[in-house]
Formats: C-alpha cells, sequence, structure tokens
C-alpha cells in the first residue's frame, strides 16, 4: 500500500505521517527531509539544495526525482510507502508512476491564513531535529536535548506566503491530475490531528 500525502505547508503532513507509519507499518518518506540531510553536507549538490531553500523555491523535477528514487532503492518498504512532500509537480507525478504504484492520494485541505499562522509557530530542536510548536511548548526548550528552540531559516511570513502561492500555482495541479482517480481523497485539515488521523484512517479501511 503506497500513499502520497498531499497538502501546502505546515498542513500536518508530518503529524500525519508519523501516525499513519506506526498504524499501518508504512515507510515514511519525507522529501523534506531527505533535501534538509543533503543540504547539511559539504558539496555542491548541498549547495544548489541550500540556495532554493532559503529562497523559498522548490527543487528541480529531475534533480528531486533521481534523489527520491535513489533513497527508495536503499530502504526496506515494510507495507508500503508513504510519501509526504513529492510530486511536488505534474511532470514529478508523471515520473513517479514509471517506478511506484499508488494507491492512496490524501489531500490536506487547509487556508492560507492558517498556514501562515502554522508556519510561524514552528520550532525545530537545532541538535536533534525534533519539531515542536511554540505555543504548545512554553519552556522554549526541546524535552529531550534540553536546547533551546529555533525557528527554521525557511519559516519565514515573507517565504511561507511564498510557498503557498508557489504550491496552489505549482502543485494544486497536481491534485487535479488525481482528482479523476479513484485513489484521491480530500480531508479537512482545519481540524485536529486526531481528528485528521481519523478522517485519514477511515478512507484507508473503507477501501
Amino acid at each position: 500500500m503506497n500513499i502520497i500525502l498531499i497538502g501546502p505547508p505546515a498542513s500536518g503532513k508530518g503529524t500525519q505521517s508519523a501516525l499513519l507509519e506506526k498504524e499501518f507499518d508504512l515507510v515514511h518518506v519525507s522529501t523534506g527531509d531527505l533535501l534538509r540531510n543533503i543540504a547539511k553536507q559539504h558539496s555542491k549538490l548541498a549547495d544548489e539544495i541550500n540556495s532554493c531553500i532559503s529562497m523559498g523555491k522548490f527543487i528541480p523535477d529531475g534533480l528531486i526525482t533521481e534523489l527520491l528514487k535513489s533513497h527508495l532503492s536503499k530502504i526496506g518498504k515494510r507495507n508500503g510507502i508513504l510519501l509526504d512532500g513529492y510530486p511536488r509537480t505534474v511532470q514529478q507525478a508523471k515520473s513517479l508512476k514509471d517506478f511506484l504504484q499508488i494507491d492512496f492520494v490524501i489531500e490536506l485541505k487547509l487556508s492560507t491564513e492558517s498556514v501562515v499562522g502554522r508556519v510561524l509557530d514552528r520550532a525545530v530542536c537545532p541538535v536533534c531535529g525534533k519539531s515542536y510548536l511554540k505555543s504548545q511548548t512554553p519552556s522554549g526548550e526541546c524535552d529531550k536535548c534540553h536546547a533551546k528552540l529555533v525557528a527554521r531559516s525557511d519559516d519565514t511570513e515573507q517565504i511561507a506566503k511564498k510557498r503557498v502561492e508557489d504550491f496552489y500555482n505549482q502543485t494544486y495541479p497536481v491534485i487535479d491530475y488525481y482528482k479523476n482517480s479513484k485513489c484521491y481523497h480530500q480531508i479537512d485539515g482545519e481540524k485536529s490531528p486526531n481528528e485528521v488521523f481519523d478522517q485519514i484512517c477511515k478512507v484507508i479501511r473503507s477501501v
């Protein structure tokens, strides 16, 4: 069972991916995490990725597709793959058909206002990389490393708005691409994480 989880930035894809990975024994593949890990390296590829991330731009289709294919070839698939952050363009969706069969495309629907608010509320531990919400972490520290939480460099209002604009201009056509297929399902991403998770599980188990 292979699933695409798609939605604008801060729509809860990471939270839902972790829940779905555990519930259905899936391998969560986040292209965002994959790119950030590569960006930490000292290489020409890392420089290219860092440049795109800092400007809020998407990684070129051919490059991200090859990176994903390479990553998938190195991991075990358990009961299936959960893709988070790919495909982001119609061209990526067409390329994906050549190397992975998709059973569910889950769209998390969220307003622009909610996206920007959530982006500005995000924080991360600079030591272990664990993500937090500032509004739910009054101590401002990682509960594991006790390091002071920081905002990701790309979590600014300006970049958040640009990423939402890019999502609707570049990625939303992907949703249109899948809408006519039986695998497509839309979920109300404005609800609480548990309610969103329940909606997704209902969709998967109803098939």
